[in-house]
């Protein structure tokens, strides 16, 4: 009598964790979140292909793209109105931005190498880095001022991975690029 009544609590343990789960999956729970970008009470995430915002304090996360190729690296720029992105939506990985909000993308690199998004200086300029620059198969930091679409080649052989302190006067960056040991930024 005993044993029946555990294999029957077994069972209703069971049962309702296969529910909750299950509901779980049903509301969109589960999945693969990557490169998380927080400003004020926003968060911008790379899930399924696409860009997602969802309020800090949760809540129903809202699709920013829809497109048929991947956006990755999302950064929000330091006023919080913009995000810039790497996508390939022509061909090779390039550098996009686009209100927060949504909306169409603006395309800032041509390079025809792939262009990684890393951050924003902090008065407002785009942080990428790519091998299109470089002389070697390394990568090299560029920036863009937003203004006037000027280009700065940042003097660091192989670096990637980029932040900047506040002031904007100082650069964290990592060499051998993308080696997978280090601190998320």
């Amino acid at each position: 009598m005993h044993s029946k009544k555990i294999i029957s609590a077994l069972t209703f343990s069971f049962i309702l964790f296969i529910s909750i789960n299950l509901s779980s999956f049903a509301q969109g729970f589960e999945g693969y979140y990557r490169t998380p970008e927080i400003h004020g009470n926003t968060i911008v995430f790379a899930a399924e292909g696409d860009l997602w915002s969802v309020p800090l304090s949760g809540g129903l996360a809202q699709r920013l793209t829809t497109h048929a190729e991947e956006e990755r690296w999302p950064s929000i720029s330091p006023d919080g109105k913009t995000i810039a992105f790497s996508a390939s939506y022509e061909g090779p990985i390039e550098i996009y931005t686009m209100p927060i909000t949504g909306g169409l993308p603006l395309r800032w690199t041509y390079e025809s190498d792939t262009s990684i998004m890393n951050t924003w200086t902090p008065d407002g300029e785009i942080v990428y880095d790519t091998r299109a620059n470089a002389t070697l198969p390394d990568r090299q930091l560029v920036t863009i001022d937003t203004q006037t679409k000027d280009k700065y080649r940042i003097p660091l052989s192989q670096a990637s991975e980029a932040t900047f302190d506040d002031s904007g006067n100082t650069v964290f960056f990592v060499r051998p690029s993308y080696h997978g040991n280090v601190t998320e930024r």
